[in-house]
């Protein structure tokens, strides 16, 4: 069932823990709630069936291109590929006679590859393969020619943009980032903050065009006037800080906040040191915080900084941060309650495709803190059910601030599951999701 404009009366709810109640939806917002509402002629009707009726969910820190294009990309990297020889049946498996893209790799495979490795396994088609991290690509010899790399161990850091520009450009991109949108929709989402560094005003213009199927809140370079800004700190290449502190204070000054990524102790600290010697607008957060220790908490004292973390990354690659963080180190990645305590706005992401999609696998993390094989990471930082929901029901402008409401006057964004709160908070399963409702149109059903 798809209703084509806003107005929907969703019968038989629970919401906030009472039940059975009716919702109207009237052009994009919730109208009025109550017992037993007649429908009137031209609405749709959704029986609810006495399932929670939910704020539609929003994904804190996604990258939407690079979404899209894993579906037509090559596993790379675990769990998937595990061996060298899983990588080179991989690769030869690829559909097609043209470009391979890998995605997901990571060094515990084959070692940090470089052209020769890539050469010694797939020689004649041209291969670029993303490292997990999505700070490095590595190029085979061929697809070196093509591309005119420069740099002899095809290892490309931090040239996105400089590969974008160079590579065949995909007539579908637009088609291929409806699809993404629509996949979302299955989770109950109706809305991402778009995080890549490199969007300009074209990449806003086509989110925006989005807009039917989701909600997209764009980051972006400094060319843009109006998003906020992105800012990627790499512990390898970090700017000098004085040029740091002077393009956050620009973007301030054009009333832009920003963004830091912070994957490391070191980025963390002088983030925060530049943030705090120029002061913070309401707005301005850190990305990911992958390591924070109580001193690093210290800093966002007297801030008006914000977190967005991936907690799902402690489920995903726990067991490998057992073996390569320092053991001193465990209790401080991707913390949760930690921020909490000390007052700090936690808002959540997937930072998918380097993560899940899924922001109920991150929901499942954030309360259980366990790896894949079943070791608990900062068990101290868990969070409650309805406070993991709470990481991804927060306004897209204000993650970790309060939670967007099922209540009248309030867009009618909703997610419906097919239970109560009270069965779902025990499990936190995307397959819960009945129907996702966008401005009061049922976008996502059986």
């Amino acid at each position: 069932m798809a209703a084509s404009s806003g107005d929907l009366l969703i019968r038989n709810a629970e919401i906030d823990g009472a039940a059975p109640l009716d919702a109207r939806c009237r052009q994009g917002r919730i109208e009025t709630i109550g017992r037993k509402i007649e429908s009137v002629p031209g609405e749709a009707v959704l029986d609810a069936a006495g399932g929670a009726l939910l704020p539609g969910l929003h994904d804190h820190h996604i990258h939407l291109p690079a979404l899209a294009a894993r579906d037509r990309s090559v596993p790379c990297g675990p769990p998937q590929v595990a061996t060298r020889e899983d990588l080179a049946r991989a690769l030869a498996q690829a559909p097609g006679d043209g470009w391979i893209r890998g995605v997901g790799y990571h060094e515990s495979v084959a070692g940090l590859l470089d052209k020769r490795a890539l050469d010694d396994l797939e020689r004649h088609r041209p291969v670029r393969v993303q490292h997990r991290s999505g700070k490095m690509w590595f190029l085979n010899g061929a697809a070196a020619a093509l591309l005119g790399a420069s740099e002899p161990d095809g290892r490309l850091f931090r040239r996105d943009e400089w590969l974008r520009e160079r590579l065949p450009r995909c007539d579908d991109l637009e088609a291929d980032l409806k699809a993404t949108a629509r996949g979302l929709q299955r989770y109950g989402v109706v809305g991402v903050t778009e995080t890549t560094p490199s969007n300009d005003a074209a990449a806003v213009a086509r989110y925006r065009r989005l807009a039917p199927w989701l909600r997209v809140t764009a980051m972006g370079d400094d060319s843009l006037h109006k998003c906020t800004l992105k800012v990627m700190l790499d512990d390898a290449a970090l700017p000098p800080f004085d040029a740091l502190r002077d393009r956050v204070a620009a973007a301030h000054e054009r009333g832009r906040p920003v963004a830091v990524h912070c994957a490391t102790r070191t980025e963390l600290v002088f983030a925060l040191a530049a943030l705090r010697g120029v002061g913070t607008i309401a707005g301005d957060r850190i990305e990911h915080a992958s390591i924070a220790d109580d001193a690093a908490l210290a800093l966002f004292a007297d801030t008006r900084l914000a977190v967005v973390t991936q907690p799902h990354f402690i489920a995903e690659r726990g067991d490998r941060y057992l073996r390569d963080v320092p053991p001193a180190d465990h209790r401080f990645l991707y913390r949760c309650r930690g921020f909490l305590d000390a007052g700090i706005p936690l808002g959540g992401g997937t930072d998918a495709p380097f993560g899940d999609a899924d922001p109920w696998a991150a929901m499942r993390a954030a309360v259980h803190r366990r790896t894949a094989g079943g070791v608990p990471i900062g068990a101290d930082e868990a969070l409650t059910p309805e406070r993991a929901l709470a990481l991804f029901t927060t306004p897209p402008n204000a993650p970790g601030g309060a939670p967007r409401q099922v209540a009248p006057g309030a867009v009618a964004d909703l997610c419906l599951l097919d239970r109560p709160w009270r069965s779902a908070r025990k499990t936190l399963q995307a397959d819960h999701v009945r129907a996702t409702v966008l401005g009061g149109r049922i976008v996502q059903s059986p």
